[in-house]
């Protein structure tokens, strides 16, 4: 079963509002978006719970691509292309995947930034997406500045495959 036609992770603003100079979308989602893909997997340990793994394909992309990203046939184009080329080895997958739009401040959020004072200090990123490695699915990192300044507090490797 694929399923593509999921609601991406925005925050709707008005655009006609701006802080700081900044347009208020840019303000709160961050200037850029990240293109994921998703894999459903059944918990082993709780029968009927899942849980999923994502990995990123196109990494900070720049929030005037938005539009074309946001298509059906574009994230059916992504998919396939993903589904076709990833080697499944867990008995536990339960064929399921998807494309989500993540956005900038979703994407490299710590949990610092989650839990503010109960974890001062602590710039583990708060979900993976794969912020931090170059994994097979990665076709392009469109600013990897902004990723080497984002995730250079963790422990996650960084690989000299991110152009």
């Amino acid at each position: 079963m694929v399923q593509y036609n999921m609601s991406d992770k925005f925050t709707k603003t008005d655009s006609n509002i701006f802080v700081e100079g900044k347009p208020l979308n840019e303000y709160v989602n961050g200037e850029t978006f990240n293109v994921c893909y998703l894999r459903e997997y059944m918990d082993p340990e709780n029968e009927g719970d899942f849980f999923y793994a994502y990995e990123t394909v196109y990494r900070n992309v720049p929030n005037k691509f938005k539009n074309k990203f946001l298509t059906d046939k574009m994230k059916m184009k992504i998919l396939k292309f993903c589904d076709w080329n990833y080697k499944e080895m867990a008995k536990n997958f339960a064929n399921t995947t998807r494309i989500e739009l993540i956005p900038e401040n979703k994407y490299y959020q710590t949990y610092e930034d989650v839990f503010g004072d109960v974890a001062t200090g602590n710039k583990d990123m708060f979900n993976d997406y794969g912020q931090g490695y170059a994994r097979s699915s990665l076709r392009k990192d469109f600013n990897p500045k902004l990723t080497k300044k984002k995730i250079k507090f963790t422990k996650y490797a960084w690989s000299s495959k991110v152009n």
